[in-house]
Order: structure tokens, then sequence, then C-alpha cells
């Protein structure tokens, strides 16, 4: 019993009984395009060849920090989802086959939309604009198109977690879901529409206003979203 209690303290989800246990191909798949996906935000990078190429390498780390772990975020709702329903049926291999293409789209958008607002955090701070300037960043218009391409993506994204999980509320007599497995998975369903909606937001005002490059505050609204949205789900239990 005690051990029992230990182990639920330590679970990565005490709160859901595992369905899917073992590792199925289209997880494998899917690992392998997110895997692809990281790989893409570090080898996009050039092999220093001086200190100074070195120098820009290891600033680069921060921006390409960023961009890993919000790939990474979506991969964790992505192993979560499997493990808590085991699903694997035509629906959902649909909806996976769509959600991993657009992994793979969004890898390089990520990784400019953070390399750019570094630039530009980077050029506040000293007065130096060259590093956006290489990039072809050179005004709000263009830093705006950037963000809408980083929000189509994010969008695209939770909107495919969303109907996954919709899918599978629909099966919740199939699946036995318990009374908190049906609120945990409510709650899912409303903070994965809630991100998608803050995210087609950013991109309506970052391609619609000449300002766009404002829609960067937006994008850190969008990456907190998640957390924004647990808090105001009616249905999340008390503590």
């Amino acid at each position: 019993m005690i051990r029992g209690e230990i182990m639920k303290g330590l679970d990565h989800d005490p709160n859901f009984r595992w369905r899917g246990e073992a590792v199925t191909r289209i997880e494998n798949l899917s690992d392998i395009v997110f895997a692809l996906a990281l790989g893409m935000l570090i080898s996009s990078a050039s092999v220093p060849k001086t200190l100074v190429d070195l120098q820009a390498f290891l600033f680069g780390i921060i921006p390409v920090g960023a961009a890993f772990a919000v790939l990474i975020g979506v991969w964790n709702h992505h192993f979560t989802f499997f493990r808590r329903y085991g699903v694997a049926d035509s629906r959902i291999i649909s909806l996976n086959a769509i959600l991993i293409f657009v992994v793979l789209f969004v890898a390089y958008p990520i990784r400019f939309a953070f390399d750019s607002l570094y630039a530009f955090i980077y050029g506040r701070l000293t007065a130096d604009y060259s590093l956006g300037m290489d990039m072809g960043v050179d005004s709000f218009e263009v830093a705006g198109l950037i963000l809408g391409l980083f929000g189509i993506g994010f969008l695209a994204i939770h909107t495919v977690l969303a109907l996954m999980h919709q899918h599978v509320l629909k099966k919740r007599d199939l699946l036995a879901l318990s009374d908190t497995e049906i609120i945990i998975t409510k709650q899912s369903i409303f903070v994965h529409w809630f991100t998608a909606f803050t995210s087609g937001g950013m991109a309506l005002f970052a391609f619609l206003s000449p300002l766009g490059g404002i829609a960067g505050l937006l994008m850190f609204i969008t990456l907190l979203s998640n957390f924004v949205a647990r808090r105001l789900h009616p249905l999340l239990p008390k503590a």
C-alpha cells in the first residue's frame, strides 16, 4: 500500500489511468517525426569556424532553447494523449498524420520567429541591429509575416489536439473513463481550443496590422495560454 502511494506521487499522470501501456507503431512514427523536427531546429545553425562564429553560436542557444521547449511541449501533449487513452482508430490515425505533418512544417518558422525576436531584443539592448538585418527582418511587416506563420502553425497543432480529445470523449463509455478523467479530458479540450484561438488572433494581428511585429507580445500570451486556460476552465477541480 505504501509503495503504491509513493509511486502514485511520482507518476507522470496520477489522476488518470493509462490505457496505452504498449508503444504503438503510430507513436513510433510520431516520435521519429518529432526527433526530425527537433533536429531541424539545431541543424539550421552553421558550423562555427572562428571565435566570433562560436560566440554567435553560443548566443544562439537562447532562441534555439525557446523553440526546442515549444516543440517538447507539443510532444508532451501527444505522449500524454496516447498514454491516457490508447486509441488508434482510423480517426485518430488521420488526425495524428495531420499533426506530425504540421509539426514538420512549423519547425523552421518557430526557429525563425525566436531568432528574429532575439535579434530585435539584442538590437534594442545594444543598438546593434545587424542580426535582424542579416536575417532580412528590417520592418514590422516582415516580423509580422514570421509571427503570422508561427501563429498559423500553432493554431493547426492545437486544433488537431482538440479534435483528438473530442473524439476520445465520445468513446468515454467504451474507454470506461471515470468522472475525474472525463473532467480532465474536457479541460484538455478547453485548453487546446483556447490556445488555438489565441494563436489565430496573433496570426490575424500579425498579418493585418502594419505593426505586426508587436504580435511578438501576443506570442508570449499564446505560449502561456495553456496555463491561463487551466486556471479559467470552469470544470477544473478545486485544490
